[in-house]
């Protein structure tokens, strides 16, 4: 660490070069050729929002971090010719027009008030705000207006026949003052609800006012007063006698620091310009701010910025930067090329020679003292001159004074060391020489014990351990490991590194060369710069990618910062502070560390070229033309976040700005599809760099950033229907920082023919499409089976009818047998009875047969005559019971025709051989439920075995019977059940619907 004695001769040396060479500041010109619509600059504010505001003789400039956006009388303004601004209280912006009136601004649109409203005079000087009143000065008189009702109060005027002209307001003890050119001083007196104007003192011919504390500076013809504020408000009280100054002050402004500037514009003479006050004089600025006009008329001043608006009259709007980042301090005519420093002393290499400066010396080194020194030696040294045939690189003895060209300055042991082109020189802190030595080596550097490295682009390289003697060891270019083309260099520690633009890097180290090339331990070649980095040292190759390695124990490249992440493409120099890394570039420099790049140019002030660098403590010293460049590491590196907010400034649909947002109350803007093309314009927070600003954005968080855009507005064009979170970023390339927020919401709605509800209902269309085809062709499927099933039941029962109306030819055959027989006999009786029976059965038979169902009375009364005649022909041997549950109504019960004939058919046919004794048929109905009946046929007869294999005889009639109960719709498993064993007779069960 440096110590104290050290720092203290640092800042001495700093003190040294400010006060010998004048500061110039960072100043920007905006005239009618590029921002403003006219060069006459009548207005200046700086509103609460830190924008200014620019009134001009032809329009209004909102300039808001060099955004420039103009109004004009097409735009509302009640006049382009703006002579006065002022801010309410409701950040309302108010603009008098020399004319036509006041124009005020919310931020969409303009209300105008002029003399029809009650305002005194359209001609409008001087615009004063206080608490919830406007106070508007005229040409000729004074007005007062509300700023919550925009009603107009204004004031009778004293009598007389002159122009009561107001050329500005003060305010004193919460008393308003109103000063006129030519008719004295006034105060606005409030009493019983009623304003005057009341005059404190004939003080004339007054262009402007500032208060500052408890004085008052008085601007008058071709001078200004100072005086005690409570003695100027006094009536009759004389102006004070002392004029200062010698033009005319047409405005005032004072800065955070108590500076006073005064914006001067002599009328008829040529002494105007910008002015600072102080100590009762008025100092001119005009050379350091860099402000040429002598017409200088309004002023402004930013108070978070430290920046000074100067309007002029023909010259347009200066800008300067009061405490500007980087200062540059001016030396005419000297090109700052080096900067070296010993514990005690400091020196500054220029184009024309050396300055050494101690605590109480200083000495020039001129060229005609280098060329003496040159001549000295070669006159009088006994030691050979170095030639180029022995490997030396060329040298000519006859260069002129004038024609010495520097390469650097460098310190070895408390000795300044300069490389030229006519020698090597090395210079006592004293500023004495020490040593010269005539090589001609454009790259110098040391050993680590202090021995001399002389580089030879084409001879290799000579370490001098006698300087005096001229003894060196000679390393040949033949040497893989011998530097050659040597460009820079870097003595660092027990390590001397030199740099090769076709070589790449080598070391000086244990008392020999090392190549990194040729022991393959880095293949970069083309190196170009180097300096330390911490525990580390970074290296920039020809093309501006800059490397961080460690070369301790082993070799390793930590990071690579490739040129696209630099601003620049040819590198300058690299320097280092506290671990930051410094890259000069032709666009500027750029600060690294750990990912955070700061980027300074020409809008902070440093101006290209960058000739050479030095950082001593924590100031950075920049070498260039006409002066040299300082800056405050610290405050550079330490610096805030200076973007904290982001605003939507406006919006444009399809082209066409929206002035009411149709937000939601998600803060959504809802667009219908064809409302897909936006512009989004937006701002930040005030910044004093708005060219470092870089701008992406994005659409939903799951997106990409876009590429950066230095315009602070978005551009979406034909976006599809969706919904989207608008963000942006805002990268601060001053700072390093960057700054995210969501700016806006955006719903593009769909054309009803693609949202849910139009293709669910398109969909719901095309299924009940879909379903009634399919229903209508089920039911024309189900109608076609039902007639089809109407056919085959008719079918089947014409079947079923045709069966009914036959009876069986068996059954006929005996009966008509048994009549036979009974006639043979002669038993007429029987014969009759039995004749009657069949004629009976047959009539039923033919009653019934058409019917498809008949009553259950009607179906006992058939079996019972069926019965009596089958019985008959078996002499009546069979005992037959029809049993009937009391729970059935005969007469209200139906059940199929003719259902049950067919098994008592074959109970008289099958089931009663001669062999069986007391045969017997039990016919039961049985009620199961109120629609459903049982219908039991039992009989005592023969039965069968149900294995099917021994069945012998299928019943056609019991056959049609089951095919009859399925087309009324029966499950004939369930419907019938016939129970039948071997001698142990038959029992057949129906259960029948009701």
């Amino acid at each position: 660490m440096p110590s104290c004695k050290t720092i203290k001769s640092f800042f001495l040396v700093l003190l040294w070069f400010n006060l010998a060479f004048s500061q110039n500041y960072p100043v920007r010109n905006y005239t009618a050729a590029n921002e403003l619509p006219n060069n006459a600059v009548r207005s200046l504010l700086i509103d609460s929002n830190n924008v200014l505001w620019i009134g001009t003789e032809n329009g209004v400039v909102k300039k808001e971090n060099d955004v420039f956006n103009y109004f004009f009388e097409e735009d509302g303004l009640a006049l382009n010719s703006c002579w006065a601004i002022a801010e309410d209280n409701n950040k309302k912006i108010w603009f008098g027009s020399y004319g036509e009136g006041i124009s005020i601004y919310d931020g969409f649109r303009f209300k105008v008030i002029s003399e029809k409203d009650g305002l005194v005079h359209n001609e409008i000087t001087r615009l004063f705000s206080s608490e919830n009143y406007m106070f508007v000065g005229t040409s000729d008189g004074v007005s007062f207006i509300d700023i919550n009702t925009f009603k107009v109060h204004s004031l009778l005027l004293p009598a007389g026949d002159e122009l009561f002209r107001v050329q500005d307001f003060f305010k004193h003890r919460e008393q308003i003052y109103v000063v006129t050119y030519n008719s004295g001083i006034f105060k606005i007196q409030n009493k019983n609800g009623q304003s005057a104007l009341i005059k404190v003192n004939d003080h004339k011919f007054i262009y402007s006012v500032l208060v500052d504390k408890d004085s008052i500076y008085s601007s008058n013809k071709g001078y200004y007063t100072k005086q005690s504020l409570p003695d100027y408000v006094k009536e009759n009280f004389p102006v004070s006698e002392k004029k200062l100054g010698t033009s005319v002050i047409w405005d005032h402004v004072k800065t955070g620091n108590h500076r006073i500037f005064a914006a001067a514009w002599g009328i008829y003479d040529s002494d105007g310009g910008i002015y600072e006050l102080v100590d009762d004089e008025m100092i001119s600025r005009a050379s350091e701010f860099d402000v040429y006009s002598k017409e200088v008329i309004s002023l402004a001043y930013d108070l978070n910025f430290e920046k000074l608006y100067a309007g002029t009259k023909d010259a347009g709007l200066f800008e300067i930067a009061l405490d500007p980042q980087i200062k540059f301090s001016e030396i005419k005519g000297k090109d700052i090329l080096g900067f070296a420093s010993t514990k005690r002393t400091s020196a500054v290499l220029f184009d024309d020679g050396i300055v050494v400066k101690g605590a109480n010396r200083e000495q020039k080194i001129t060229l005609q003292q280098l060329k003496e020194w040159q001549e000295n030696y070669v006159s009088n040294s006994s030691i050979p001159l170095p030639e180029h045939q022995d490997g030396f690189y060329e040298l000519d003895y006859s260069t002129k004074a004038q024609d010495i060209g520097f390469y650097d300055i460098k310190v070895s042991e408390e000795v300044f060391w300069i490389n030229t082109n006519i020698g090597i020189y090395a210079i006592k802190d004293s500023g004495e020489l020490l040593h010269y030595l005539p090589l001609h080596s454009e790259e110098i550097n040391f050993t680590s014990s202090g021995n001399l490295i002389e580089t030879n682009p084409y001879g290799g390289v000579r370490i001098y351990n006698d300087l005096d003697a001229f003894g060196y060891t000679h390393y040949k270019q033949e040497d893989p490991h011998t530097p050659t083309m040597v460009v820079n260099s870097l003595r660092l520690g027990n390590k001397t590194y030199f740099l090769s633009v076709f070589s790449g890097l080598y070391v000086w180290e244990n008392n020999k060369f090392k190549s990194y090339l040729k022991n393959e331990i880095w293949d970069e070649k083309k190196l170009k710069h180097i300096t330390p980095l911490g525990d580390h040292i970074a290296l920039s190759n020809e093309f501006g990618d800059v490397f961080i390695v460690n070369d301790g124990a082993s070799f390793k490249i930590l990071r690579k910062i490739p040129r696209a992440e630099i601003r620049g493409n040819s590198i300058s120099f690299l320097k280092q502070y506290q671990g930051t890394l410094i890259i000069g570039t032709e666009k500027g420099l750029t600060l690294y560390k750990n990912n955070r790049y700061i980027f300074l140019d020409k809008e902070q002030g440093l101006e290209q070229p960058l000739l050479s660098a030095r950082v001593i403590q924590k100031t950075l010293s920049i070498g260039s033309n006409n002066g040299y460049y300082t800056m405050d590491l610290d405050e550079i590196i330490d610096t805030k976040a200076l973007v904290d907010q982001i605003e939507l400034e406006e919006i444009y649909i399809n082209n066409n700005k929206t002035s009411q947002y149709p937000f939601s109350q998600e803060r959504t803007l809802n667009l219908s599809h064809d409302e897909n093309t936006i512009l989004l314009k937006f701002s930040t927070n005030a910044h004093p760099y708005p060219h470092k600003l870089n701008y992406h954005y994005r659409l939903n968080e799951n997106e990409s950033w876009s590429l950066p855009s230095s315009r602070p507005e978005i551009f979406l064009a034909s976006l599809p229907t969706e919904n989207y979170k608008v963000d942006v970023k805002v990268s601060d390339e001053s700072t390093g920082l960057s700054y995210t927020q969501s700016l806006i919401q955006i719903a593009i709605h769909p054309p009803f023919w693609k949202t849910w509800w139009f293709i669910l209902l398109l969909i719901g269309g095309i299924l009940l499409g879909v379903y009634s085809i399919y229903r209508f062709q089920i039911l024309q499927t189900r109608k076609f089976e039902e007639q089809k099933g109407l056919i085959q039941k008719r079918f089947e029962e014409t079947k079923m009818e045709a069966l009914l109306a036959q009876m069986n030819p068996h059954f006929i055959f005996n009966a008509m047998n048994s009549i036979q027989y009974y006639i043979m006999e002669s038993d007429i009786d029987n014969a009759t009875i039995f004749l009657g029976d069949f004629a009976k059965l047959i009539r039923l038979n033919l009653d019934h047969c058409t019917k498809p169902t008949i009553l259950l009375i009607e179906e006992v009364e058939y079996l019972q005559s069926y019965i009596r005649v089958e019985n008959t022909r078996f002499n009546n041997r069979i005992n037959v019971n029809i049993d009937i549950d009391p729970a059935i109504d005969q007469y209200d019960v139906e059940i199929p025709t003719m259902l049950l004939q067919t098994f008592v058919e074959n109970v008289f046919v099958h089931a009663f051989p001669a062999s069986i004794r007391d045969p017997s048929l039990n016919i039961s109905f049985r009620k199961l439920s109120d629609d459903r009946i049982e219908c039991g046929i039992k009989d005592n007869g023969i039965g069968y075995s149900q294995n099917p294999a021994t069945k012998a005889h299928t019943s056609k009639g019991v056959t049609l019977v089951k095919e009859r109960l399925a087309l009324l719709g029966y499950c004939i498993e369930e419907a019938v059940q016939i129970i039948s064993e071997k001698n142990q007779g038959t029992t057949i069960l129906l259960k029948l619907r009701v």
